[in-house]
């Protein structure tokens, strides 16, 4: 069965979402039938007495969708009970079980979902909760995020092995929130919420900050500190992330302005051209000038 693309709905942007459909057998132990990436509107709300692409015939089978909060703010009712949301909320429904998923209209939510078909007799999350609903908090976002990345890239493989990889990167996926929903402790969660809040700050202000001591002041840590949290929750280092995110904007500068190569540089804080320019090429592997280069030759080939 080939994946095909899906809109799910009109209050979300950027959304990547790939619909597999419902499995005619449950042969395997755990089938994907959507998975997705959206970035929902502030007027974001949705209120379900059970799935409604899943009111078929299939009633020999389970189904169970979990959700994973990259960034904002919501609510989330799950049955009777109301949970609020933030970054590294994971919270999970099954057929039948009434969901009210409500944004933040100033913290507006970016999250990712993956519907699975089961044997009704499965509890994909019994590690982590009882009961056909439930929410917990992780760490590592990064580690899960690129689970999430690496279901939708197969996704869209053009062969014949992509329902199957999906469908073990989904166990893969549900291994691993569980190990880490039953690691998460109360200093957990208080290195959680400093990182969270440098990563924020890092993403709404990388433009102007110069160092990681600018940053470690800002967020009134130590940079011993916040170094040892994100190397606990993320990949790279916090120097490595914010010339990440620095250089992002550089690339874009770069192929839509026409501005001179020194002059981005200063905007991103770097006194030394030179500098600016050993920087990009650690990020894409070329200089500033190669890069827009092989990208003019590219649109001139297309």
């Amino acid at each position: 069965m080939q994946p095909k693309e899906n809109h799910f709905s009109k209050q979300v942007t950027d959304a990547r979402q790939i619909l597999f459909g419902i499995p005619d057998e449950t042969h395997e132990e755990l089938s994907v039938v959507s998975v997705g990436c959206e970035r929902c509107l502030p007027e974001f709300l949705v209120d379900r007495k059970t799935f409604p692409q899943h009111t078929s015939n299939r009633e020999n089978m389970g189904f169970t969708t979990f959700e994973f909060v990259l960034e904002g703010e919501g609510q989330v009712r799950l049955g009777d009970k109301f949970h609020e949301l933030k970054p590294g909320s994971v919270f999970t429904y099954s057929r039948g079980v009434h969901h009210r998923i409500e944004n933040s209209s100033k913290k507006p939510m970016l999250k990712y979902f993956l519907v699975c078909a089961h044997h009704p007799s499965q509890q994909p999350f019994k590690e982590v909760h009882s009961g056909k609903a439930g929410l917990f908090q992780i760490t590592s976002i990064g580690e899960v995020m690129e689970l999430f990345e690496l279901i939708l890239s197969n996704a869209n493989l053009d062969s014949e092995y992509g329902a199957s990889l999906c469908n073990s990167l989904a166990k893969a996926l549900i291994l691993k929130l569980c190990e880490k929903a039953n690691h998460f402790s109360q200093s957990a969660s208080l290195a959680w919420n400093t990182y969270n809040r440098a990563l924020q700050f890092m993403r709404r202000n990388y433009f102007t900050i110069k160092s990681i001591e600018e940053l470690a002041n800002e967020v009134n840590v130590d940079p011993a500190y916040l170094s040892r949290i994100f190397r606990r929750f993320h990949k790279d280092t916090p120097y490595k992330f914010l010339i990440r995110l620095k250089m992002g904007h550089a690339a874009s500068l770069l192929l839509t302005t026409g501005n001179l190569i020194k002059n981005i540089a200063f905007e991103l804080g770097f006194e030394n051209p030179f500098h600016f320019s050993r920087a990009f090429k650690s990020v894409y592997g070329v200089s500033p000038e190669s890069f827009v280069r092989q990208r003019r030759q590219e649109r001139n080939l297309t």
